[in-house]
């Protein structure tokens, strides 16, 4: 044997050898370990710009599937050179039998898994108009619109609410509760209302009519318009998206069917830039320049850009898009920037734009920016937060005959709240002391003046004199007031465009302001404060300077442009600023589109789906932010950046939603649920399936695929009935874990064979060998016979 063993190569022989050796296997499990923990514990290590990879890339790299091809070798080769297969060996070669199988079994799982989620929401809304050429679909999520042209005009739909436990209290399902849906429908003529749709119960479908109730009751009948056909149908789902992936959807604006254009080669973790002009940073965390470019080449297919070149040249992590400005602009945009300054909270900074009719005033109402062309104007700056008309009728020269006070004028001030808006429908308000009477009609605040970079406020009112009537616009901006033209029979307005004021009879309109004026002219700025009793400060101010409203609370004027341009960019957010839960879903890239209509480049934000249009993320839980680029002949197509989408086995609808709550129900608090239920549908040969429950750990499998629960749509607090419009599933493939399965049961029964089994059979082995040694002798006390110590030992 020796011999044939030295007529070897010696190569072979010292390769034998070596995966013989217990040490190789020792050093091999060490690198093992060492790895997984590197892979495990420290993520920061496989996530850096070298690498860029998730666990799973981690533990499917090539470093790693090498050391357990060698342990594997090594297992195989010091069994059968070092291990005889008997009995007492047997739970070894089990052991090392089963380690075989569950590195094989994880080869083919790992090498052929394929993982994702896809939400599927539980009801479609089906629309049919009269005299309409298309069925139009709604999904079943609070505020999601959508429009269907009839043979009378537009019909507008809107999803206003939907309850998942509506009690049914008529016929023989009173008791029983149904998923219902609540549709407002606004006809092209007359008065809106909505229509109550209940699944699995269509004979209970009937009309509300705001302000009234049911139809039934009002109207006689269920129906408000029987022509107007509104069920629910299922909303099947037929792709989910895979973990860990990128890819690129583009289509023609109008359409509704993406194509996929896969991205590889993209990072994940680490931003990549080629400019910091690029993007906004803090200054504690600069920019690195990482550059990139990334083709993304067209798939073959109906690609809309498939003549195109597309290029991702930057990446980002975790940014947000932000607006910054500069004062080099080339016509007049005053913008300001203002903060609260308290010692007891974070400074809260405001951004103010003053032709913005949404962006001249703070959210909250506090704080407003306005432009005077005049630093005089200052002057007419509001003293009290509230609108206000003021009306004057000037001294005895012009005014009626009656007048209280001859020769001096008729002064009112009055407050404009919802009161005191009369409308064509209200009485007239007379002016004491004078023949002349009003009513207030409505009130416009912030309209944009076509053409200009201004805005102006209004109040319209209704005008009687002695002559007739006439109704008035009267402006924040006097030199707008008019007189506007009135009806045939009004003499006094007859025949008249609209004209300067009768000058018997002069408005000035105040709008509601904020607490907090800023005006900005060509000269500074100027700060007015109106308290509760009224004007508290006014002042002129200058960038930088920290107003004190009332102790403990000040404003800090933080920066003026008069002549601003705003820049877009991606702000990246420092590390310390993100949500550690997000995931990608802030991830932004840097596209870049090369055609014959030029070199466009924008920033397109990740969105976690790809809907076929915006009703799907109606609820706010979802992004649907697609870019608008332009092709060469000028037609405009949308991409959306987003993950690998793949078809199910099958199309998946939800048909029910159950919550499993803890005694009490839904409060609003997640304590109070205990596990929620997703009952699904699969299509198979055009037939739906049976419901089949999936609960939280509880996956189920078709097609085979493995169907969890992932996500769900929580009802909101102010309404528990509401939610559970959709669930979100995890999807998954288990290839090669039966064979996992078989290896570790392997390996645990080779185990207590080893150390259980075996040892029972040393035992008896050596009893049964002691007494064949004594046995006879020692029974017949035959000394001549029995052997010596030695040699019992050697026995």
């Amino acid at each position: 044997m020796q011999s044939q063993f030295a007529s070897r190569p010696k190569p072979l022989r010292l390769l034998l050898r070596l995966f013989s050796s217990i040490w190789t296997g020792i050093v091999l499990a060490a690198l093992l370990f060492i790895y997984c923990s590197i892979g495990s514990a420290v993520p920061e290590f496989r996530q850096r710009p070298f690498l860029e990879m998730t666990e799973f890339e981690w533990f499917h790299w090539w470093p790693f599937n090498a050391l357990v091809v060698l342990l594997c070798i090594t297992i195989c080769t010091a069994t059968l050179r070092r291990i005889p297969l008997n009995v007492l060996n047997a739970g070894v070669w089990t052991i090392h039998t089963g380690i075989i199988m569950l590195c094989l079994g994880s080869y083919v799982y790992f090498g052929t898994k394929v993982e994702g989620d896809a939400p599927v929401f539980r009801r479609q809304v089906k629309i049919d108009v009269p005299g309409g050429n298309r069925t139009v679909g709604l999904v079943a999520i609070p505020g999601a619109e959508a429009s269907a042209v009839g043979g009378d005009g537009v019909w507008n739909f809107q999803i206003e609410s939907t309850n998942s436990a509506w009690p049914i209290l008529s016929d023989e399902h009173k008791g029983e509760k149904a998923y219902a849906v609540n549709v407002g429908v606004r006809p092209p003529d007359g008065p809106p209302f909505v229509r109550q749709l209940l699944a699995g119960y269509e004979r209970y479908t009937e009309d509300i009519i705001p302000g009234q109730g049911r139809a039934i009751k009002s109207l006689g009948t269920s129906l408000v318009d029987e022509d107007v056909e509104l069920s629910l149908v299922y909303e099947p789902q037929e792709h989910f998206h895979v973990m860990h992936s990128w890819a690129l959807f583009v289509r023609r604006v109008g359409e509704r069917t993406w194509v996929e254009r896969p991205i590889h080669g993209l990072p994940r973790y680490n931003d990549r830039i080629s400019s910091r002009d690029h993007v906004f940073t803090d200054p504690h965390f600069p920019a690195k320049i990482r550059p990139i470019d990334l083709e993304v080449p067209a798939p073959a297919g109906n690609d809309p850009l498939a003549g195109a070149s597309m290029h991702i040249t930057g990446y980002l992590r975790y940014a947000q898009l932000r607006r910054q400005w500069r004062s080099d602009g080339d016509g007049l945009n005053p913008v300001a920037k203002a903060s609260f300054v308290s010692a007891d909270a974070a400074d809260h900074s405001y951004e103010l734009v003053a032709f913005d009719s949404r962006r001249r005033i703070s959210d909250d109402g506090l704080i407003e920016l306005r432009w005077l062309a005049d630093p005089a104007l200052t002057s007419t700056l509001p003293t009290d937060s509230r609108a206000t008309l003021k009306i004057v009728v000037p001294g005895a020269s012009q005014a009626p005959e009656g007048a209280e006070v001859p020769g001096a004028d008729v002064s009112l001030d009055i407050p404009i709240t919802n009161d005191v808006l009369a409308g064509r429908e209200g009485p007239f308000t007379s002016i004491p002391g004078t023949d002349f009477t009003y009513r207030l009609l409505n009130v416009q605040d912030n309209l944009a003046i076509p053409g200009k970079a201004a805005v102006v406020s209004i109040v319209m009112v209704e005008i009687e004199t002695p002559e007739g009537r006439f109704t008035r616009m009267v402006a924040d901006q006097p030199n707008m007031t008019r007189d506007m033209r009135g009806d045939e029979a009004d003499p006094h307005a007859h025949g008249r465009a609209p004209a300067e004021p009768d000058p018997r009879i002069v408005m000035t309109y105040t709008p509601r302001s904020s607490p907090i004026v800023l005006a900005a002219h060509p000269e500074g700025m100027h700060f007015v404060y109106n308290g509760p009793s009224g004007r508290a400060i006014s002042k002129d101010v200058r960038a930088g300077e920290v107003v004190e409203i009332m102790p403990g609370l000040a404003m800090r004027i933080d920066a003026l442009w008069r002549n601003a341009v705003g820049e877009v960019r991606p702000y990246v957010v420092p590390p310390p600023l993100r949500d550690r839960d997000a995931a990608e879903g802030f991830s932004m890239i840097r596209l870049e589109i090369a055609s014959a209509h030029g070199v466009e480049t924008k920033w397109l934000h990740f969105n976690q789906y790809v809907f076929p249009d915006e009703q799907y993320a109606s609820s706010g839980r979802f992004r649907y932010v697609p870019e608008r680029f332009r092709l060469a002949d000028g037609t405009p197509v949308e991409i959306m950046f987003s993950r690998e989408r793949k078809r199910l086995p099958a199309p998946i609808a939800l048909d029910d939603f159950e919550l499993d709550t803890h005694l009490g129900g839904y409060t609003g608090s997640s304590l109070t649920i205990r596990n929620y239920v997703s009952r699904l549908r699969f299509l198979d040969d055009g037939q739906w399936s049976e419901p089949v429950g999936i609960k939280v750990n509880s996956p189920t499998e078709h097609g085979g695929f493995w169907y969890f629960q992932s996500t769900w749509d929580p009802p909101p607090r102010e309404n528990p009935g509401g939610g559970m419009n959709f669930t979100g599933l995890g999807v998954g493939n288990r290839n090669g874990v039966h064979v996992q399965l078989a290896g570790c049961c392997l390996a645990v029964a080779g185990m207590i064979y080893a150390f259980y089994v075996k040892p029972l059979i040393r035992r008896k082995r050596r009893g049964h060998s002691a007494a064949a040694a004594h046995g006879p002798a020692v029974t017949q006390f035959d000394t001549e016979a029995a052997p010596s110590s030695k040699e019992a030992v050697e026995v």
